[in-house]
Protein backbone atom coordinates (compact mmCIF):
# COMPACT_ATOMS: atom_id res chain seq x y z
CA UNK A 1 0.00 0.00 0.00
CA UNK A 2 1.27 3.60 -1.21
CA UNK A 3 2.09 5.88 1.82
CA UNK A 4 1.36 9.13 1.33
CA UNK A 5 2.79 11.61 3.97
CA UNK A 6 0.22 14.53 6.17
CA UNK A 7 1.48 17.52 8.24
CA UNK A 8 0.36 17.26 11.96
CA UNK A 9 0.49 20.42 13.84
CA UNK A 10 -0.05 19.49 17.47
CA UNK A 11 -3.32 21.36 18.89
CA UNK A 12 -2.87 23.32 22.34
CA UNK A 13 -6.89 24.33 22.12
CA UNK A 14 -8.91 21.11 22.94
CA UNK A 15 -12.47 21.39 23.25
CA UNK A 16 -16.01 21.49 21.32
CA UNK A 17 -15.96 25.27 20.20
CA UNK A 18 -11.99 25.35 19.67
CA UNK A 19 -13.04 22.31 17.10
CA UNK A 20 -15.85 24.30 15.37
CA UNK A 21 -13.51 26.99 14.96
CA UNK A 22 -10.88 24.68 13.70
CA UNK A 23 -13.16 22.94 11.38
CA UNK A 24 -14.47 26.59 10.12
CA UNK A 25 -11.27 27.51 9.41
CA UNK A 26 -10.79 24.27 7.07
CA UNK A 27 -8.63 22.34 9.91
CA UNK A 28 -9.41 18.72 10.46
CA UNK A 29 -8.92 18.38 14.21
CA UNK A 30 -7.62 15.04 15.47
CA UNK A 31 -5.60 12.70 17.99
CA UNK A 32 -3.03 10.51 17.63
CA UNK A 33 -2.35 7.59 20.75
CA UNK A 34 -0.46 4.28 21.11
CA UNK A 35 2.64 2.51 22.61
CA UNK A 36 0.76 3.49 26.04
CA UNK A 37 1.23 7.28 26.18
CA UNK A 38 -0.95 9.70 26.33
CA UNK A 39 -3.32 10.70 22.89
CA UNK A 40 -1.32 13.57 21.16
CA UNK A 41 -4.50 16.48 20.06
CA UNK A 42 -3.16 17.23 16.24
CA UNK A 43 -4.63 19.19 13.65
CA UNK A 44 -4.65 18.71 9.92
CA UNK A 45 -5.62 20.52 6.51
CA UNK A 46 -8.83 19.05 5.65
CA UNK A 47 -8.99 19.01 2.41
CA UNK A 48 -5.29 17.72 2.08
CA UNK A 49 -6.62 15.00 4.32
CA UNK A 50 -9.71 14.38 2.33
CA UNK A 51 -7.42 14.11 -1.13
CA UNK A 52 -5.97 11.37 0.96
CA UNK A 53 -8.92 9.27 0.84
CA UNK A 54 -9.34 10.16 -2.44
CA UNK A 55 -6.64 7.70 -3.34
CA UNK A 56 -8.18 4.88 -1.70
CA UNK A 57 -11.09 3.10 -1.57
CA UNK A 58 -10.72 2.41 2.16
CA UNK A 59 -10.87 4.95 4.75
CA UNK A 60 -8.62 2.10 6.94
CA UNK A 61 -5.44 2.60 6.05
CA UNK A 62 -1.56 2.98 6.87
CA UNK A 63 0.35 6.50 6.52
CA UNK A 64 3.14 8.50 6.79
CA UNK A 65 2.77 11.94 9.02
CA UNK A 66 5.05 14.81 9.71
CA UNK A 67 4.47 15.47 13.49
CA UNK A 68 5.31 18.85 14.62
CA UNK A 69 7.98 18.27 16.49
CA UNK A 70 8.65 14.94 16.39
CA UNK A 71 9.75 14.34 12.74
CA UNK A 72 8.27 10.99 10.43
CA UNK A 73 5.37 9.07 12.14
CA UNK A 74 3.61 6.01 10.78
CA UNK A 75 0.11 6.24 11.17
CA UNK A 76 -3.06 3.84 11.10
CA UNK A 77 -6.23 5.78 10.13
CA UNK A 78 -8.79 4.18 12.53
CA UNK A 79 -11.60 6.42 12.96
CA UNK A 80 -13.28 9.26 11.13
CA UNK A 81 -16.38 10.83 12.77
CA UNK A 82 -18.42 12.40 9.84
CA UNK A 83 -21.67 14.73 10.06
CA UNK A 84 -24.66 12.47 9.96
CA UNK A 85 -26.27 15.07 7.29
CA UNK A 86 -23.15 16.19 5.50
CA UNK A 87 -20.87 13.34 5.27
CA UNK A 88 -18.17 15.78 6.46
CA UNK A 89 -15.12 15.07 8.60
CA UNK A 90 -15.60 16.00 11.76
CA UNK A 91 -12.76 13.73 13.85
CA UNK A 92 -10.04 11.36 12.68
CA UNK A 93 -8.49 8.88 15.15
CA UNK A 94 -4.99 7.55 14.31
CA UNK A 95 -3.25 4.98 16.05
CA UNK A 96 0.67 4.64 15.95
CA UNK A 97 1.81 1.94 14.13
CA UNK A 98 4.75 -0.28 15.97
CA UNK A 99 7.08 -2.66 14.06
CA UNK A 100 6.52 -6.37 13.95
CA UNK A 101 3.33 -5.39 16.71
CA UNK A 102 -0.40 -6.41 15.34
CA UNK A 103 -3.07 -4.47 14.53
CA UNK A 104 -7.03 -4.67 15.06
CA UNK A 105 -8.56 -3.50 11.73
CA UNK A 106 -11.82 -3.53 9.78
CA UNK A 107 -11.15 -4.43 6.15
CA UNK A 108 -13.66 -4.37 3.41
CA UNK A 109 -14.95 -7.60 1.58
CA UNK A 110 -15.58 -7.31 -2.15
CA UNK A 111 -17.71 -9.59 -3.57
CA UNK A 112 -16.48 -10.87 -7.23
CA UNK A 113 -17.72 -12.95 -9.97
CA UNK A 114 -21.13 -13.98 -10.61
CA UNK A 115 -23.21 -15.75 -8.75
CA UNK A 116 -24.74 -18.69 -10.40
CA UNK A 117 -27.65 -18.77 -8.56
CA UNK A 118 -27.85 -15.18 -9.61
CA UNK A 119 -27.46 -16.03 -13.91
CA UNK A 120 -30.76 -17.97 -12.55
CA UNK A 121 -32.88 -15.49 -11.23
CA UNK A 122 -31.70 -15.32 -7.58
CA UNK A 123 -30.66 -12.36 -5.29
CA UNK A 124 -27.59 -11.94 -3.71
CA UNK A 125 -27.28 -10.71 -0.52
CA UNK A 126 -24.19 -9.54 0.97
CA UNK A 127 -24.33 -9.25 4.97
CA UNK A 128 -20.61 -8.28 5.86
CA UNK A 129 -19.84 -5.32 3.68
CA UNK A 130 -16.09 -5.74 6.32
CA UNK A 131 -14.77 -7.90 8.71
CA UNK A 132 -12.52 -7.57 11.54
CA UNK A 133 -9.23 -8.88 11.57
CA UNK A 134 -5.94 -8.77 13.52
CA UNK A 135 -2.53 -9.15 11.48
CA UNK A 136 0.73 -7.32 10.98
CA UNK A 137 0.94 -3.82 9.69
CA UNK A 138 2.86 -4.67 6.44
CA UNK A 139 0.12 -6.89 5.94
CA UNK A 140 -2.61 -4.42 5.61
CA UNK A 141 -4.70 -4.18 2.56
CA UNK A 142 -7.44 -2.17 1.45
CA UNK A 143 -10.22 -5.12 0.79
CA UNK A 144 -10.58 -8.94 0.51
CA UNK A 145 -11.70 -10.53 -2.70
CA UNK A 146 -14.74 -13.13 -2.02
CA UNK A 147 -15.63 -15.03 -5.32
CA UNK A 148 -19.27 -15.75 -5.22
CA UNK A 149 -19.27 -17.13 -8.84
CA UNK A 150 -20.19 -21.03 -7.28
CA UNK A 151 -23.12 -20.30 -5.45
CA UNK A 152 -26.30 -21.27 -6.17
CA UNK A 153 -29.88 -20.04 -5.05
CA UNK A 154 -29.88 -21.31 -0.93
CA UNK A 155 -26.49 -21.32 -0.81
CA UNK A 156 -25.05 -19.34 1.85
CA UNK A 157 -20.85 -18.04 2.28
CA UNK A 158 -19.86 -18.56 5.76
CA UNK A 159 -16.42 -16.82 7.42
CA UNK A 160 -15.27 -20.46 7.34
CA UNK A 161 -15.59 -20.13 3.75
CA UNK A 162 -12.68 -17.09 3.32
CA UNK A 163 -9.72 -17.68 2.00
CA UNK A 164 -7.76 -15.33 4.80
CA UNK A 165 -4.35 -17.38 4.80
CA UNK A 166 -2.05 -16.77 7.88
CA UNK A 167 -1.97 -13.26 7.42
CA UNK A 168 -5.44 -12.63 8.62
CA UNK A 169 -6.86 -13.82 11.75
CA UNK A 170 -10.60 -13.53 13.15
CA UNK A 171 -12.71 -13.80 16.72
CA UNK A 172 -15.98 -14.05 14.45
CA UNK A 173 -17.98 -17.08 14.42
CA UNK A 174 -17.09 -19.56 11.77
CA UNK A 175 -20.45 -20.51 10.69
CA UNK A 176 -21.40 -16.42 10.43
CA UNK A 177 -22.69 -15.36 6.70
CA UNK A 178 -21.09 -13.23 4.72
CA UNK A 179 -23.16 -13.78 1.80
CA UNK A 180 -25.94 -15.78 0.97
CA UNK A 181 -28.40 -16.47 -2.42
CA UNK A 182 -31.81 -16.05 -2.03
CA UNK A 183 -34.72 -17.38 -4.89
CA UNK A 184 -36.29 -14.63 -7.03
CA UNK A 185 -39.38 -13.46 -5.51
CA UNK A 186 -42.64 -14.53 -7.18
CA UNK A 187 -45.63 -12.09 -6.95
CA UNK A 188 -48.70 -13.59 -6.14
CA UNK A 189 -51.45 -13.53 -8.88
CA UNK A 190 -55.29 -12.50 -7.40
CA UNK A 191 -57.73 -15.64 -7.24
CA UNK A 192 -59.89 -15.84 -10.10
CA UNK A 193 -62.72 -15.42 -8.24
CA UNK A 194 -61.37 -11.85 -6.23
CA UNK A 195 -60.37 -10.73 -9.69
CA UNK A 196 -64.30 -11.54 -10.97
CA UNK A 197 -65.40 -9.88 -8.18
CA UNK A 198 -63.49 -6.84 -8.14
CA UNK A 199 -64.51 -6.57 -12.09
CA UNK A 200 -68.21 -6.82 -11.71
CA UNK A 201 -70.16 -3.94 -11.87
CA UNK A 202 -71.89 -2.75 -8.43
CA UNK A 203 -75.85 -3.89 -8.67
CA UNK A 204 -77.83 -1.16 -9.28
CA UNK A 205 -81.01 -0.97 -6.37
CA UNK A 206 -81.95 2.52 -7.26
CA UNK A 207 -83.78 1.17 -10.48
CA UNK A 208 -85.93 -1.47 -8.96
CA UNK A 209 -87.14 1.34 -6.42
CA UNK A 210 -88.44 3.24 -9.14
CA UNK A 211 -90.12 1.04 -10.96
CA UNK A 212 -92.20 0.40 -7.64
CA UNK A 213 -92.59 4.03 -7.32
CA UNK A 214 -94.07 4.51 -11.08
CA UNK A 215 -96.41 1.37 -10.50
Amino acid sequence: MEDTKLIAKKRDLQGSSNARRLRRAGGLPGVIYGEGKAATAVEFEAHVFGQLLRHHSSETLITDIDLEGVGDVKVLVKDIQRHPVSGNMMHVDLLKIIAGQAIQVDILLELVGEAAGVKEGGVIDQVMHSISVECLPRNLVESIEVDISEMNIGDALHISDLDLGSKFTTSLAANTIVASVSAPRVEEEPEEGAAEGANAEPEVINEKKVDEAAD
